[in-house]
């Protein structure tokens, strides 16, 4: 007789494996399906040469105690299994412009940020303080953020009112003051016409709080999680693409995979984007309504990325992120020439904590740029596309020598990436680095909730409410808590880790 498991989990992502280990913990049978070889979803890492890279995770933020991720890694005992390395103190993220030799860095803390920042801009202090203050007031407002006083998602919030761009711009403050205080809005894709407020502050907050790199990369939150799932009696399994998911009633499912194997569940949660969940779903439950609107978000931009292998100690580590900008326009905009920004670091590796034997440069990148290549898969999309990615990171690396003079003559040999390279790995909709775009015009038509008119299929993942480790850690709650409880799991979570 085939195993019913309580819960079959579709994708491994970061969403899927919190998902999971919540659930597993609490004594369900947990089967977690990924379609490729490694787990891990944006967590995944990747070898070349022998040198191992991140694919999106690269520094994790609110991890020390009495900041909001504390308690659930605490919780699933994460902690023990976690290599990781501070960044800089008094500048995790350093923000330059064109030709300016000026560099503006924001510090971890609430007051060290606002003192740094009053260094640069000594006539905007009243400003920088306003703007840091009114991101902790909304990001307080955040559902999840403070276990001790949880409050549940309510329509109407007003944290989820006003766009990032709106404003940063309303601040009254001088142009380059606004231009470096929305520096870092290639962390969440950001659009001045769309990106809410709330986005902007929750991603800042959770980096002024606290800022880490993990030592050799992300993967080893992946295992970690693992761990804690088989330990629980979880079960995990590689290489099984789901194809078709089909509900019995309210309490039993079959999820279908491409290897033709069959795996019963009481309950299904997709970590994978709801719009490629809906058409593995036939289902009149389903409204046409509900499909409509879930196939018509848009997503965010893509990112174009280069993996650097660099000469043996010819570039020092670097304990902060940079963020260089062409102009003083930080905002992506698809339609200029490519590219206008980057964001480059190295990465924290064993190897040393002097020198950096890798690095990596992201910057934004249109899927229309990649388009006419969208019906090819990995390794073989042609000449065509090689010479385009090549031609694509001289183009960067010129932009990335403005900001490090004679960078190129530290480099060993690179690798690229391309939105195309993170929809075949990672099973985003047309590479979206971010998930569906949010628009704070219209926040509740953006945000997916995590329970469906199915009663036993649930999100999970960067589509939900907010991407990123702080977002993705909610929303996951947030799912597992629809199964067992939302009140009894905040409260265990939260007494567990406070007694």
């Amino acid at each position: 007789m085939e195993k019913i498991f309580d819960v079959a989990v579709v994708g491994s992502g970061l969403g899927g494996l919190i998902s999971a280990a919540l659930l597993s913990k609490e004594g369900m049978s947990v089967l977690v399906l990924e379609q490729n070889q490694q787990f891990g979803g944006n967590l995944q890492t990747f070898t070349r040469n022998g040198f191992e890279f991140s694919t999106g995770m690269n520094y994790i933020g609110a991890l020390d105690e009495n900041q909001f991720l504390h308690p659930y890694f605490k919780y699933l005992n994460l902690f023990p299994d976690l290599n990781l390395r501070p960044l800089s103190c008094d500048g995790y993220e350093e923000i330059g412009f064109g030709t300016d030799q000026k560099r503006y860095r924001y510090a971890q803390g609430k007051e060290n940020f606002i003192e740094q920042l009053a260094l640069d801009f000594p006539g905007e202090r009243q400003n920088i303080a306003f703007y840091v203050q009114r991101i902790f007031e909304i990001s307080d407002k955040f559902p999840l953020l403070h276990l001790e006083k949880f409050r549940t998602l309510i329509k109407g919030e007003d944290y989820l009112n006003g766009g990032a761009f709106d404003f940063i711009e309303s601040l009254g403050a001088n142009r380059r003051l606004k231009s470096v205080l929305g520096a870092t809005n290639s962390l969440y894709a950001g659009n001045k016409e769309k990106t809410p407020l709330y986005v902007h502050a929750l991603v800042n907050r959770q980096f002024i709080q606290s800022a880490y790199r993990f030592v050799d990369g992300s993967k080893q939150l992946v295992e970690a999680l693992m761990k804690q799932i088989i330990l629980n009696g979880g079960e995990l399994l590689n290489r099984e693409e789901v194809t078709k998911i089909e509900f019995q009633n309210s309490e039993n499912a079959v999820v279908k995979t491409k290897s033709k194997r069959l795996f019963f569940a009481k309950k299904i949660i997709s970590n994978i984007h709801p719009a490629l969940t809906l058409n593995m779903v036939e289902d009149v439950r389903l409204k046409k309504v509900y499909r409509q609107r879930i196939h018509g978000l848009d997503s965010t931009s893509g990112m174009f990325s280069i993996y650097f292998i660099l000469k043996e100690n010819s570039f020092a580590y670097i304990p902060y992120n940079i963020h260089h900008f062409a102009t003083e326009n930080v905002w992506f905009d698809k339609q200029e020439k490519w590219p206008q920004q980057f964001m480059f670091y190295t990465p924290a590796t064993s190897r040393s904590h002097n020198w950096a034997s890798q690095a990596t440069a992201l910057s934004p990148m249109s899927f229309q740029e990649v388009k006419k290549w969208e019906s090819t898969f990995v390794e073989n999309r042609g000449e065509e596309y090689r010479a385009f990615k090549q031609q694509k990171a001289e183009q960067l690396i010129d932009l990335i020598e403005q900001r490090i003079p004679n960078f190129r003559s530290k480099i060993e040999n690179y690798y690229t990436s391309t939105p195309l390279s993170y929809r075949d790995y990672t099973g985003t909709l047309n590479g979206a680095a971010y998930g569906i775009q949010k628009d704070f015009h219209n926040p509740f038509q953006t945000i997916v909730l995590p329970q469906t008119s199915i009663p036993n299929l649930f999100f999970t993942g960067q589509n939900m409410n907010m991407h990123g480790a702080l977002g993705v850690v909610a929303g996951a709650v947030l799912t597992a808590g629809g199964i067992v409880g939302l009140d009894y799991l905040t409260n265990k979570i939260f007494e567990s880790t406070n007694s």
